[in-house]
């Protein structure tokens, strides 16, 4: 009687094998392609000009072909995260965009070239805005920190969803709700008033 139960039990797994758990990922190595020397001379207090190497990965595990965007956002400390509970980006406006389209099991690298151009303070407050990223300028009052402490930013993994008709941060696997998202934090260095 075991060995049937055990025979059955492997023949209905066989024929029946799990449905793969289809995710994406997205990760951030420094300028040596390791994860570390995130920052010149692995300071993260960093000057106007001060130009940041980086470079973002995506990888594609959803088992189909997929279009993605990788959406930048410039955070503080007191800006709300991503919420993978919820499903929710970040609130703030989107600073950059990467877009491709992905094949299944594939990973896409490219790099985040960026520095400050223009840093203002205010009090307390230090005001970043203006920002070189891969050669394209971003202007306009990006976000303010508390003594220039904590900016962050946020890499946001959107994907077109056919069902949605539109871009979508997250999706269901089962019964949980999954999103990809990564971030890095830097402080401004203290700015020298002219």
């Amino acid at each position: 009687m075991l060995a049937t139960i055990t025979t059955s039990s492997v023949t209905y797994v066989t024929l029946n094998p799990p449905a793969p758990e289809r995710f994406f990922a997205t990760w951030i190595v420094g300028a040596n392609g390791l994860a570390e020397h995130y920052f010149p001379n692995d300071n993260p207090n960093i000057a106007v000009g001060e130009q940041v190497n980086w470079t973002l990965g995506v990888y594609n595990a959803m088992s189909t072909l997929e279009y993605v965007v990788v959406r930048v956002k410039l955070l503080n400390s007191t800006i709300a995260s991503p919420n993978e509970t919820a499903g929710n980006p970040s609130p703030v406006p989107i600073l950059f965009e990467f877009t491709r389209v992905l094949l299944p099991n594939e990973t896409w690298t490219f790099p985040f070239v960026w520095s400050m151009l223009n840093v203002t303070q205010r009090g307390k407050l230090t005001m970043i805005g203006k920002l070189s990223i891969n050669g394209n300028t971003v202007n306009g009052a990006l976000t303010e920190a508390l003594l220039g402490m904590n900016f962050r930013f946020v890499f946001e993994l959107w994907f077109y969803d056919e069902n949605l008709n539109q871009f979508a941060f997250s999706w269901t696997t089962g019964n949980i709700r999954e999103s990809a998202w990564t971030q890095v934090w830097f402080n401004v260095a203290k700015v020298v008033a002219p």
